[in-house]
């Protein structure tokens, strides 16, 4: 059966089937229908041609547009776009960043997707990612980088590393090596420890040839330590540079020390090289020698009985264990003290320090500068800092430097001076760099020194407490540091800080994962 329709019904493809028809039927009907739409578009298209005019539009199924019909929704298209892995990186940063793997010590979360946060210098090193083994942390008084330095410091320790605290000026480091099970020095005006930093330290087995250590060359090694020591508390005590026949004076009066000393089976200490420089001011035949002899030994005598007496004066009345899994020397009670005698107490101490921890038969130790605003503001700390970040590998060390900006750096002496040389190449050896929130005075400092991207100094105006960027060689990192119950109590360095303060700590209470 054939059913005619009237034009202007077959154009727009709107009819009324009723209610009766069954399926069958309206099947039927729309092919019928679709068949005389066809022999209609092909009517007035020849006509069209013939009039010269273009095709007249037409409607499929539907009819035209009308309100709410939805028409024209199926001309959108969802198209993917054809891209390199590196193209995408670059055109959308920070959508998906960069990993380092699990190999390490968890520190937090990742905030830009990564998930956990974990990271071993070591495991960096041997993969090639890192060529230094040393890390500088900046960041503004109360943002959280000291319990960043802690957290890892601590996790290390438990997961069989070693750490040690060169000089703890504040104590905050004290009970955290305490609860590890280490040893904390306390060394200070009226502090009953004492340590010698002419000590001859560790002896490594094997040297720099991976051949074994000889007696001569052991000695000749802790001679030149015991050589730069006193050179150094010299100059710092004089606050000037040491003259040829002051610098022989030292050497012969050392070189006389030891002998007596090794006659009478003893520690060499500094009342011996006193005792020495003495002799050479009487009896030396060269008066440059003999000057030289009085004002080294003149500056010696402030540690026997000076405002530095009792500290440095006599063998070390604590004993250090190597195999101790962290040791710290707490000079917190040096508050107040001259400045030139605090210089000298952290060069002693420093030197102490690094005679017993630079081997490499030590194993892999973690050593903090907790207030690198200071260390670099004494040329002897600095000297000690460079030959540190040069030589850890060397030593299987992994040297923490922890300062509040980077123009802190300067500090160590004038634009284009050696001292400020030095302290840039601290910055410059350090590939793993931690900062954390900077104000708008530090923060064009750092952008030029880490050369970091436009979104990385919006996001380092506004990172909360407990965030830092981490910058391992070129790779960056926005990492929240998560602590402990345990944890907190410990690294807490605000004493003022009331139990509400503290709920609104950024820093999250989760489990440590090692």
């Amino acid at each position: 059966m054939t059913t005619v329709y009237d034009d202007q019904r077959l154009e727009s493809g709107v009819f009324d089937f009723g209610t009766s028809d069954t399926r069958k039927d309206h099947k039927a009907r729309r092919k019928e229908i679709r068949q005389l739409q066809r022999q209609l578009r092909r009517i007035k298209d020849d006509e069209s041609q013939e009039l010269g005019d273009f095709p007249v539009r037409q409607w499929g199924y539907g009819g035209p547009a009308r309100k709410r019909s939805a028409r024209g929704m199926g001309n959108i298209k969802l198209k993917g776009i054809r891209t390199t892995t590196h193209t995408a990186a670059t055109a959308y940063p920070f959508v998906s960043g960069p990993a380092l793997g699990a190999a390490g010590m968890y520190i937090g979360e990742d905030r830009n997707g990564g998930g956990a946060f974990a990271f071993d210098p070591w495991s960096l090193y041997d993969q090639d990612i890192i060529s230094g083994m040393s890390a500088v942390i900046f960041g503004q008084v109360g943002t959280g980088k000291s319990s960043t330095a802690k957290a890892y410091a601590v996790r290390s320790v438990q997961a069989g590393r070693k750490l040690s605290v060169a000089s703890d000026k504040k104590g905050e480091w004290t009970p955290i090596v305490q609860a590890l099970g280490g040893s904390v020095i306390r060394v200070g005006p009226g502090m009953p420890d004492r340590i010698n930093p002419l000590d001859t330290g560790t002896r490594p087995s094997l040297n720099a040839l991976g051949k074994p250590l000889g007696d001569a060359e052991w000695q000749l090694r802790v001679r030149s330590r015991r050589l730069s020591i006193v050179n150094t508390m010299v100059r710092l005590l004089i606050k000037r540079d040491i003259y040829p026949g002051e610098t022989h004076a030292i050497s012969t009066a050392l070189d006389n020390a030891v002998i007596a000393a090794t006659r009478e089976d003893r520690p060499l200490v500094i009342p011996d090289v006193i005792t020495q420089l003495e002799a050479l001011k009487a009896h030396d035949p060269d008066a440059l020698v003999r000057d030289g002899a009085a004002i080294a030994r003149l500056a010696l005598s402030r540690l026997t009985s000076g405002d530095l007496g009792g500290m440095f004066d006599g063998p070390t009345t604590v004993s250090f264990d190597h195999d101790d899994p962290a040791v710290s020397i707490d000079t917190s009670s040096l508050k107040g003290v001259n400045r030139d005698a605090a210089h000298v107490v952290h060069a002693c101490t420093g030197a102490w320090t690094e005679a017993m921890v630079t081997t490499s038969d030590g194993g892999q130790r973690i050593v903090v500068y907790e207030e690198g605003w200071d260390n670099i503001n004494s040329e002897a700390d600095l000297q000690r800092m460079v030959e540190a970040w040069k030589l850890a590998r060397a030593y299987g060390i992994f040297n923490i430097l922890i300062m509040h900006k980077i123009a802190d750096l300067d500090m160590a002496g004038d634009q284009g001076s050696q001292m400020a040389a030095m302290a840039r190449s601290l910055l410059t050896d350090s590939d793993v760099k931690i900062i954390h929130r900077q104000d708008e005075t530090a923060l064009r400092t750092t952008m030029d020194e880490i050369e970091l991207s436009d979104r990385e100094e919006h996001m380092l105006k506004n990172l909360p407490k407990g965030v830092a960027l981490w910058r391992v060689r070129n790779s960056t990192f926005e990492v929240k540091t998560k602590l402990t119950e345990a944890e907190m109590p410990l690294f807490d360095t605000d004493e003022r800080m009331d139990k509400a303060e503290a709920e609104e700590d950024d820093t999250v209470k989760e489990p440590v994962a090692l």
